[in-house]
């Protein structure tokens, strides 16, 4: 997305209707959070934007929401995973919230951190809330999805549409 197309879509609404709340199956809505994001920020931790090849997936499988830019952090409690031990870390990220009408892709820091299929035991494996009007937080058990890792991890991001990606995804 270039940076003319990103300013234009701040604010709009160009897709899920404001006062209706979210469906599956409505049109894509795409936000940037800030596209004047500090540059020396934009280099310690990503853009926050998804690889084409993976937008390039997504978009076959038809974007409900895709919202990138975002600022956020990850919070590790008592995780373990191979070469990683640590009983309390946060991280500063930017990272990109995209849902489709098969999947929730959560691309956090510099790699992708959550991707479920809607449909199964996956998504309810994840606890996905509100943290104030702006921010939305997914949160699950390591253990869960992979048999070499444990412990807590919790994704924070702040867009203004928080409150339409927990519609979208609520049960």
């Amino acid at each position: 997305m270039s940076v003319a197309a990103a300013r234009s879509s701040i604010g709009r609404g160009s897709g899920i209707g404001r006062g209706s709340g979210a469906r599956r199956g409505d049109v894509v809505h795409r936000t940037a959070y800030d596209v004047r994001m500090n540059p020396l920020r934009r280099i310690l931790l990503g853009a926050g934007q998804l690889p084409a090849p993976l937008r390039d997936e997504l978009e076959a499988e038809k974007l409900v929401l895709l919202a990138e830019g975002l600022p956020g952090s990850i919070t590790y409690r008592h995780y373990r995973a191979p070469g990683q031990r640590s009983n309390w870390r946060k991280e500063a990220v930017t990272g990109a919230i995209a849902v489709t009408a098969l999947r929730l892709v959560v691309w956090a820091g510099r790699g992708k951190n959550i991707d479920v299929p809607l449909a199964g035991p996956f998504l309810a494996a994840i606890e996905i809330g509100l943290e104030s009007p702006n921010q939305v937080r997914f949160a699950y058990d390591a253990g869960k999805f992979s048999p070499v890792r444990s412990g807590a991890v919790e994704v924070r991001l702040r867009t203004p549409r928080a409150a339409d990606v927990v519609a979208l995804l609520a049960p």
